[in-house]
């Protein structure tokens, strides 16, 4: 088998397969209704595992898989990004600066250094607004990064005025 095989199943959709280094094969079937088979099989082609996904809970996984929530870093890299940087999940409330506003708008990266990588709205991420169009919302979970220093002032700046 090839590293990786991408099949038409007539009247079903597609089947991807890959071929692990550890001699198993990973069997995707993505039918034509969205929904997701998934099997594992041994080197001798016996099914080891299955998991049925519906469409959301796929692209959930595929963005866990992807890298979007969590990419792990090598030992020393790490150690110096943890010493320089901070990710934060800022909860909006009514009365800040930024409800209503676009990243652009508020000017978020030049007054106070953070990057906002992702929004967290209804449950549901919004990877990478769109600075020029994506409009904050009261209640909206902002992922913000920069050094302590710079989320302490996003935090003064458009959560806690009082701070």
């Amino acid at each position: 088998m090839e590293f990786f095989k991408q099949t038409e199943l007539p009247g079903i959709g597609k089947r991807f397969s890959i071929k692990l280094s550890s001699g198993q094969i990973v069997s995707v079937i993505i039918h034509h209704s969205g929904k997701r088979e998934i099997y594992v099989l041994d080197e001798d082609g016996d099914v080891e595992c299955t998991v049925m996904l519906n469409d959301q809970e796929a692209r959930e996984m595929g963005m866990v898989l992807a890298g979007a929530f969590y990419q792990p870093v090598a030992g020393d890299k790490m150690e110096l990004l943890l010493k320089q940087m901070v990710m934060e999940w800022v909860e909006l409330p009514q009365d800040s600066e930024l409800v209503g506003k676009t990243l652009a708008e508020a000017d978020v990266r030049k007054r106070t250094g953070v990057i906002v990588i992702g929004v967290v709205r209804n449950n549901e991420l919004i990877p990478a607004p769109d600075p020029r169009n994506f409009k904050f919302q009261p209640g909206d979970i902002l992922i913000a990064v920069g050094n302590r220093e710079q989320i302490e002032n996003f935090i003064k700046t458009f959560v806690n005025k009082n701070s």
